[in-house]
């Protein structure tokens, strides 16, 4: 009788090297196979989905440099217009009840 070792649907090689016999069962090849397309279409997928994300936070970076830019503009115009109150209430009125006998130079 044979003495052949019989797997399912595999290849075998009987001598590769003196002492080694490589079995190779096509299932888990197939196997190996799916696992490693199904591997690289994830992280396909997911270096996508970064790059969708890294590009809406670019754009919100600049919608925020923006908005803050505009903010500060609208800061400004209402220190001036602050200043300019305060200009005007420290010339119009004085407070000071030791300085209401004098008369108010002109320049």
């Amino acid at each position: 009788m044979s003495e052949e070792v019989k797997t399912a649907r595999s290849y075998r090689s009987s001598v590769v090297d003196d002492n080694a016999i490589v079995s190779i069962n096509l299932k888990w090849l197939g196997q190996l196979c799916v696992l490693a397309s199904v591997l690289g279409w994830t992280g396909y997928k997911l270096l996508d989905r970064l790059e969708e994300v890294e590009k809406k936070i670019d754009e919100q970076h600049i919608q925020i440099g923006d908005l803050l830019n505009k903010q500060i503009l609208e800061e400004q115009v209402r220190r001036q217009e602050l200043e300019e109150k305060i200009n005007f209430y420290e010339k119009e009125f004085n407070i000071n009840p030791l300085s209401w006998g004098k008369k108010k130079r002109r320049k």
